[in-house]
């Protein structure tokens, strides 16, 4: 078995193989463009071998994120061209632990780093987190990681609580960075999450994982962690006259992997929501039994950033009722069985639905399971 093929059965055993295979192939398109991480000493004290083990698996598959190296609290930031002795060691260090297997190179200027991952080796950055900004636009970077002991922002209270793993930035940010609610390590993280994403001027998410968790925060959609980003604007429109009905079809196709059927487009539709540049939608359609959800979608780029969580709380808003269904094997399946309040199978189709009144609910699974297709 060759290496690649190793590192692929890994990556499906973290999480759905449609779901690894799908990220790989967005993530070759341009390694200059993969991630950045963040990588402070206390990781490489800690959990040495659990970094170099990611970024093996990482480089057998042909990706070459971008090392930032942090430099220790206090240091203040330097310009690569001087990297203090902790920095260059370090980077030495992963160097050492993954030749020959895997090249990497110190981009001795941080406009070298796009160059060096084209090229093929993992470049390494030593000004840390000041030259994340800049790297990032130059690169048009998507996604940076901050890695750390834990994974993901643990709130402080109550205790025990898990880490959280969505925080969108345009609501969120005041109450959790008041003091008490995160800890102090924490806020700072998430200051330089918000700081990061301002400064870009590109859409970009920011994760806080740990180096255990970080493959899978890279190649799952529900992550492993804490992911950072500015919520979609969501535009709502009451009929397919308002949209861009071909860029609408597109996303359709793309998420669907077939054409939607011409009868889809005859159906009046209840809502029409459009989330960002048309990176995600959601159609309505009503029924005397509630609003129907007939499609939900999003592009393969914005998988995993947060834009169906920001399209279903628009409907949400707009809808105390809702029903709703989808194939057992739809890989969003799961996501619906964790946001419904109740369910029921069939061999065909699982039917979904919320706010439904109980006599409602056996007419909305006849209508969901003998509803026209829409492909």
């Amino acid at each position: 078995m060759q290496a690649s093929d190793f590192v692929l059965k890994f990556l499906a055993s973290i999480g759905r193989p449609s779901e690894a295979a799908l990220y790989l192939s967005l993530f070759r398109a341009d390694r200059r463009r993969f991630a950045i991480i963040s990588v402070p000493g206390a990781v490489l004290a800690d959990a040495p071998d659990a970094l170099c083990a990611d970024l093996r698996f990482l480089g057998r598959l042909g990706l070459t994120p971008v090392i930032a190296l942090d430099p220790p609290a206090g240091s203040g930031s330097s310009a690569n061209a001087s990297a203090p002795p902790y920095q260059e060691n370090h980077a030495a260090f992963i160097i050492d632990r993954l030749a020959p297997e895997v090249a990497c190179q110190i981009a001795v200027r941080s406009e070298d780093a796009g160059t060096i991952a084209q090229a093929g080796a993992i470049p390494i950055v030593t000004a840390g987190r000041a030259a994340i900004a800049a790297l990032a636009t130059d690169l048009q970077t998507r996604k940076v990681v901050l890695l750390g002991r834990t994974s993901g922002l643990l709130p402080c209270a109550p205790e025990g609580a898990p880490p959280l793993s969505l925080i969108d930035l345009s609501t969120e940010y005041d109450d959790l960075s008041r003091p008490g609610v995160l800890t102090d390590d924490q806020r700072a993280d998430l200051s330089f999450a918000r700081a990061l994403i301002d400064a870009v001027p590109h859409r970009m998410t920011v994760a806080v994982t740990s180096p255990f968790d970080l493959l899978r925060e890279l190649f799952t959609e529900r992550g492993a962690g804490t992911l950072i980003r500015r919520g979609s604007e969501i535009a709502s429109h009451e009929s397919y006259g308002d949209i861009d009905r071909e860029r609408l079809a597109d996303l359709l196709r793309s998420a669907f992997g077939k054409p939607a059927s011409p009868a889809l487009w005859q159906r009046p539709p209840l809502a029409v929501y459009i989330a960002g540049d048309y990176l995600g939608a959601a159609i309505l359609t009503a029924t005397s039994l509630g609003p129907y959800l007939s499609k939900f979608a999003a592009s393969a780029r914005a998988r995993g950033e947060g834009i169906g969580r920001d399209l279903w709380r628009h409907i949400e808003r707009g809808h105390d009722t809702l029903f709703w269904r989808s194939r057992p094997d739809n890989p969003i399946t799961r996501w619906y069985m964790d946001n419904c309040d109740g369910m029921a199978r069939a061999h065909r189709w699982w039917v979904f639905w919320r706010g439904l009144a109980s006599d409602r609910i056996a007419g909305a699974i006849a209508y969901a399971q003998n509803a026209p297709p829409d492909f």
